[in-house]
């Protein structure tokens, strides 16, 4: 059981000496931890006592600071654009009771403060929210009954450098404290997962749906086709495809599928067996077309490989 991942990055770091021509040095994993909250506020997947976090620590020099923040930042605003969340970012200040000199305090505060700038995001201020160890920006997404969740988080750490001994060698064969930046954009996916249930209350976009595709065969005559069909779609689009062939009407298979909010559902029969016409319900669009099978195979390449962040 573990409270971090950033000791384990550490010891990575510790591993063999490093070079000013090494930094910035980046670590990522996802990483499991553990919190021992009270029942009472024990709160679905939005609050657990073992969570997953998209966990990196980011070791550099105090020069490197504004740029390695300013492209989290970036990556941070591709994500939360790419599935439409309503989100605002805090950045947080020196505190009352905190270590390291002004000098460095105003260093960091000031990266962090350009490059929301920079970035054209608008931000709020919490004077004196920062950690004891350094100023920090913090990630909040508005869920769907309009509740305030702080997932992702940018922190400057000289605490944790200081304390573990960390060094690099400078270009003048000198030893030198580096910095170290704690990055998590989604947070807890358990929490992110949440979030986004409830922002598309369950109709996931195509690229992140469970199941992208559903094919339903009119009868057992059309299994071997659409048997085919879905090997084709999930080599050739990287789409997850499904086959509701259960022994029920075609009107119960086509209302399971929507029920499941499968993004898109193909109804096959013989017509479409003998022309490789498909017949397609798409649930984003709320529309029926028509697509030959190269064409749909085509689509869902383009729609899943143009996701890009």
């Amino acid at each position: 059981i573990k409270p971090m991942n950033c000791v384990g990055h550490i010891k990575v770091y510790q591993s063999s000496p490093r070079s000013y021509r090494e930094l910035p040095l980046r670590f990522y994993e996802y990483g499991v931890v553990h919190r021992h909250e009270k029942s009472g506020v024990l709160h679905g997947l939005l609050r657990v006592r073992e969570f997953t976090q998209d966990d990196a620590h980011i070791f550099c020099t105090p020069t490197q600071i504004k740029d390695e923040v300013h492209n989290i930042i970036a990556f941070t605003k591709n994500i939360m654009d790419l599935f439409g969340f309503s989100y605002e970012m805090e950045l947080s200040t020196r505190p009352s009771k905190s270590i390291g000199s002004d000098e460095v305090w105003e260093s960091a505060t000031d990266s962090l403060r350009q490059s929301l700038e920079q970035n054209h995001i608008n931000y709020r201020v919490d004077e004196g929210g920062g950690a004891f160890y350094g100023p920090k920006i913090d990630i909040k997404i508005t869920d769907a009954l309009k509740r305030k969740w702080q997932c992702g988080t940018i922190q400057i750490d000289m605490n944790l450098p200081s304390r573990f001994e960390l060094s690099y060698t400078d270009e003048h064969n000198s030893a030198q404290m580096p910095v170290m930046i704690h990055r998590a954009i989604l947070g807890s996916f358990e929490r992110f997962i949440a979030i986004l249930t409830e922002h598309f209350a369950g109709e996931f976009p195509l690229f992140v749906a469970p199941t992208q595709v559903c094919l339903i065969p009119i009868g057992d005559a059309q299994i071997p086709y659409t048997q085919a069909l879905r090997e084709k779609i999930i080599n050739q689009s990287g789409a997850y495809a499904e086959i509701l062939d259960k022994n029920e009407t075609l009107s119960k298979k086509i209302r399971i599928a929507e029920k499941q909010h499968t993004p898109l559902i193909v109804v096959i029969g013989e017509k479409e067996v003998q022309s490789k016409i498909l017949a397609i319900r798409d649930r984003t669009k709320r529309e029926q077309y028509s697509l030959s099978e190269e064409e749909f195979i085509a689509m869902l390449h383009t729609k899943i490989s143009e996701v890009r962040i």
